[in-house]
């Protein structure tokens, strides 16, 4: 996946750790990796839309589709959520990968 506007926030050494020990062919590796990501993307995406006034929304996703790795999308969420947005997007990051996780070994 590109590199997104919150990737400094969320450390994924866990499921990366976990995935890359998995006994599996590359490229199910690879496909496998791919999905945690997107689930995780879009499990952030949809934290940050239920914080976010429904008025900002279409604001806030175009930017995110013309330019995802732009760090002034956090001070966007600063301006329009809360100072402590990146914790809480941290918080949510962890609790979503717990849920991967738990779910790759409890298939």
């Amino acid at each position: 996946m590109s590199i997104i506007f919150y990737d400094h926030i969320i450390d994924k050494t866990d499921l990366d750790t976990y995935l890359n020990n998995l006994e599996a062919p590359p490229e199910n590796k690879n496909k496998i990796k791919a999905m945690a990501d997107d689930i995780l993307h879009a499990g952030i995406l949809e934290f940050i839309l239920q914080k976010l006034h429904p008025h900002h929304h279409h604001t806030f996703l175009n930017r995110v589709e013309q330019v995802p790795y732009d760090p002034e999308l956090i001070q966007y969420l600063k301006d329009h959520i809360d100072d402590q947005i990146e914790l809480e997007i941290q918080k949510e990051a962890n609790r979503l990968k717990k849920l991967i996780l738990k779910d790759l070994k409890n298939p």
